[in-house]
């Protein structure tokens, strides 16, 4: 292995993480509060080490090296931030680290108590998000000079789609896409009810899908001061949902190409039909007598969960099964491609029920008249398929793993399932099993799921194709 270009591209990472933490102790300066340390000196070190790495002379890393970078870094990034959390806040380290996996992976679960929190701490949450969600890979090979000779092969992995000619440009476009979105949504945010300080935070996690909020009681809050927030909060949680391709094909103004997405068409009609069938759970089930409320919860509590943002508003706790299961299978699919959600996509969906509607055509007109499976005129190969329903039944696995052990300490099976499928969708969405109380083994079981929903098991895939020596899985990283 190329040692050498594997340190320097992990420091590379590692340089952005330092250029954030000296947000910190800004935000502590602007609101007169006292000096967060240990963020300043960390952040001042490893931007140090960063720009010295500068200097190391590598070859490009391949995609060995790549894969190995991207697992360090998943693992090690929130560790750093836990430890200095841990100092910070003074929590639990396993609650610090849990917090610090549930900011990156954009999940937006919680273990902290934000009443009396500093400023500084609660806008760390929602920059972890923010970054963690279009990934520091993009972030580095934008802001890091040397980053983009030596790790090609790294953004190859975490994001492989090219919107442009080279991956600098693409993640240059990336991060313009992002940072329009996330400014026309803090001035909607703020114009609709909310402070300056919700505005920014809550608006850097709905477009990350991450739901991490600046109250204990979430969004819920913001909701019962300002209901008009309602819209256009729900219109940034399913523009956060939609692919990366899409979003700066809308922002760029080529709209002909934007609506042309099937797998768009695909996404809006999942967004539409599983909260219509959870209103009627919420009457049906639920016996709400309000109709209105009925139909404002279950369709923003449903809509969050689909594009995995995680915000909710009234009770997820005091729902009866069905309905749990309704929103559970909407956490499972989860948004769009090469977006920042997470679930199984609606594109793998796309492609099993292409399948599936091709299969029974087979059996019923002779093989002359059925036609190869497309999608835009593209021929998509069984190849495709079976990867992409490979990775639905992985998911599944790892949900209902998940729910096996968390149901062993005592929840019932369907409140640890509702858990599970949140954490490994990457949701944040919580029926009360997460939280500064709960068992060590279910902190640990949902930081494991958070951590593999956000990687989709890539590297899980990428490692066994070399260990045993055959070509890398052509896995669908969408």
């Amino acid at each position: 292995m190329n040692l050498r270009a594997m340190l320097k591209a992990y420091l590379g990472i590692l340089t952005v993480l330092g250029l954030l933490m000296l947000s910190v102790p800004l935000i502590d300066i602007v609101y007169g509060e006292p000096i967060s340390m240990l963020f300043l000196i960390v952040g001042e070190a490893l931007i140090l080490i960063g720009l010295l790495a500068g200097g190391l002379s590598a070859e490009p890393l391949s995609p060995l090296e790549a894969l190995s970078v991207g697992a360090l870094g998943w693992l090690t990034l929130p560790l750093i931030s836990g430890l200095i959390l841990n100092y910070e806040v003074g929590i639990p380290l396993v609650d610090s680290v849990f917090e610090s996996v549930s900011g990156f992976t954009g999940t937006g679960f919680t273990v902290l108590t934000l009443r009396g929190m500093k400023h500084s701490i609660i806008f760390w949450r929602s920059l972890m998000q923010w970054t963690g969600e279009l990934g520091f890979v993009v972030f580095a090979m934008v802001f890091v000079p040397y980053f983009y000779e030596v790790a090609r092969e790294l953004y190859g992995v975490e994001r492989p789609v090219k919107i442009e000619a080279s991956f600098y440009r693409t993640a240059l476009r990336l991060l313009m896409t992002y940072v329009v979105l996330t400014a026309a949504g803090a001035v909607f945010y703020y114009l609709s009810g909310m402070t300056l300080f919700e505005s920014v935070n809550h608006i850097m996690t709905t477009i990350a899908t991450g739901g991490m909020s600046t109250y204990d009681k979430g969004y819920a809050l913001i909701f019962s001061r300002a209901p008009i927030t309602y819209v256009p909060v729900m219109v940034f949680m399913i523009l956060g949902g939609m692919n990366l391709y899409n979003l700066n094909n809308l922002v760029s103004g080529r709209i002909r190409s934007f609506v042309r997405s099937e797998e768009l068409q695909y996404y809006l009609l999942t967004v539409v039909i599983v909260p219509l069938i959870a209103f009627l759970s919420y009457i049906l089930v639920e016996h709400y007598s309000d109709i209105r409320a009925a139909f404002l919860q279950s369709i923003f509590n449903t809509v969050s969960g689909i594009t995995t943002t995680g915000f909710s508003i009234g009770s997820l706790k005091a729902l009866k099964e069905p309905t749990k299961a309704i929103i559970t299978m909407g956490m499972f699919i989860g948004s769009m491609s090469f977006s920042t959600a997470g679930g199984i996509k609606s594109l793998r969906l796309m492609l099993i029920f292409k399948k599936f509607r091709h299969a029974i055509t087979s059996m019923i007109v002779p093989p002359s008249a059925v036609r190869t499976i497309t999608t835009l005129r593209r021929v998509i190969s069984e190849s495709d398929i079976s990867n992409a329903l490979l990775l639905v039944i992985i998911h599944a696995f790892a949900v209902f793993t998940g729910a096996t052990i968390i149901s062993a300490y005592g929840y019932s099976f369907i409140d640890s399932l509702f858990e599970a499928t949140s954490a490994a969708s990457c949701v944040g969405l919580s029926v009360g099993v997460v939280s500064a109380h709960a068992q060590l083994g279910v902190k640990l079981t949902i930081i494991s799921l958070m951590l593999l929903g956000r990687i989709e098991y890539l590297h899980l895939f990428l490692l066994i194709s070399f260990l045993v020596n055959r070509r890398i899985f052509k896995v669908l990283r969408v």
